[in-house]
């Protein structure tokens, strides 16, 4: 069955603002505008609470998440633009999104937590209508953000009093779905006709993008995964793969070692308390300790350990999710694991890791 595709509370927030620029430029809101997304997809959306005032514009876009299990489907994403005296665009909340308030996001703090492709494509769109126009306010709103904050982790990352305006590609796919699944299989039987005996197994692009940019090796052999460690490790030795690498960000792929070989939020919570406990048994200070527990985010986990020096560490995180990713396979395929930040650097890495690279 064919799955449909939605579009993120990201590309809801771009759509909107070029509405309201619409509005703050001609007097008049269309009834709908078309985006461009970083996916190369162009999405035409509707727009509501159409309304223009006295140097200001605002209206709204209902989230559609097609066929994935999204708390947000449904929701609406308002924003109003308004003509300020200060240089550049300035994002700002007006309820239900939240504020970050802890360091290692990839939004500073006192921000509203709009993350960076997000703002990109709202900048764009203003400017798209607006021309190069200095001194804009623009204001997001969800309304029932609050209500629907309590069903992510936010408040553990440090993001408070609402959701999150994300998106990477603009478009959200049916990541839980068996089709989606099937989807992901094309990526193993691709790299097994093109005769790999080693196949790298990554969340997203971080993991993607990582590998690539250190390891000449071909495109077809590192495969996404998305959440569905456990299911593509079992596919993955269905089709005789003599080699598995992990390779992503160790808040994703630690959660492997508590067991959780399905690592959506929704069922699986973040691996701080995972790294915390490995971090307890290395020979480091109750100080350094205290300062990396204080962290909201793992990022921040990395960019303290390696200020102090320690980053060292990760190493022993990606033997340990080697040796889980080992057992969960009944060690019938040999298991490496390498890990990146958000900057695609390395790490950590696992010694079944260095031993692909020997064989090399």
């Amino acid at each position: 069955m064919k799955h449909k595709y939605g579009f993120t509370t990201g590309s809801c927030a771009a759509g909107a603002a070029k509405g309201a620029a619409y509005g703050l430029l001609q007097g008049t809101i269309p009834d709908s505008v078309d985006i461009n997304t970083p996916a190369n997809v162009t999405l035409r959306l509707s727009l509501i609470h159409r309304k223009v005032g006295n140097n200001f514009a605002e209206c709204a876009i209902r989230k559609y998440a097609g066929d994935d299990p999204d708390i947000t489907n449904g929701c609406e994403v308002h924003v109003r633009i308004e003509r300020s005296e200060n240089k550049g665009i300035r994002f700002m909340s007006g309820g239900g999104v939240g504020v970050v308030t802890s360091p290692g996001l990839q939004v500073v703090q006192g921000e509203p937590a709009i993350n960076p492709v997000p703002r990109s494509m709202i900048k764009d769109a203003i400017k798209e209508v607006l021309g190069s126009y200095d001194g804009i306010n623009a204001t997001i709103t969800v309304p029932e953000g609050k209500k629907l904050a309590k069903k992510t982790f936010n408040e553990r990352l440090g993001i408070t009093g609402g959701i999150s305006i994300i998106g990477t590609t603009g478009i959200v796919r049916p990541m839980s779905l068996d089709s989606f699944k099937v989807s992901l299989l094309c990526g193993l039987d691709v790299a097994k006709a093109s005769g790999h005996e080693t196949v790298v197994l990554v969340p997203g692009s971080i993991g993607e993008k990582g590998f690539l940019k250190h390891f000449n090796v071909s495109k077809y052999q590192v495969i996404q995964m998305s959440n569905f460690v456990g299911f593509m490790l079992k596919e993955a030795l269905k089709r005789g793969f003599k080699r598995i690498i992990l390779a992503g960000h160790p808040g994703k792929l630690a959660k492997v070692i508590r067991g959780d070989f399905y690592t959506h939020s929704s069922e699986s919570k973040p691996a701080n308390d995972i790294l915390i406990n490995i971090f307890k048994k290395e020979k480091i200070s109750s100080e350094l300790i205290n300062e990396i527990d204080s962290s909201s985010t793992v990022e921040g986990m990395v960019e303290i350990l390696k200020e102090h020096d320690k980053l060292h560490i990760f190493d022993c995180v990606a033997d340990k999710i080697q040796s889980s990713a080992n057992k969960f396979v009944l060690s019938k395929a040999k298991i490496g694991t390498i890990l990146f930040d958000m900057r695609k650097n390395i790490v950590g890495v696992s010694k079944g890791f260095k031993d692909w690279q020997k064989s090399l």
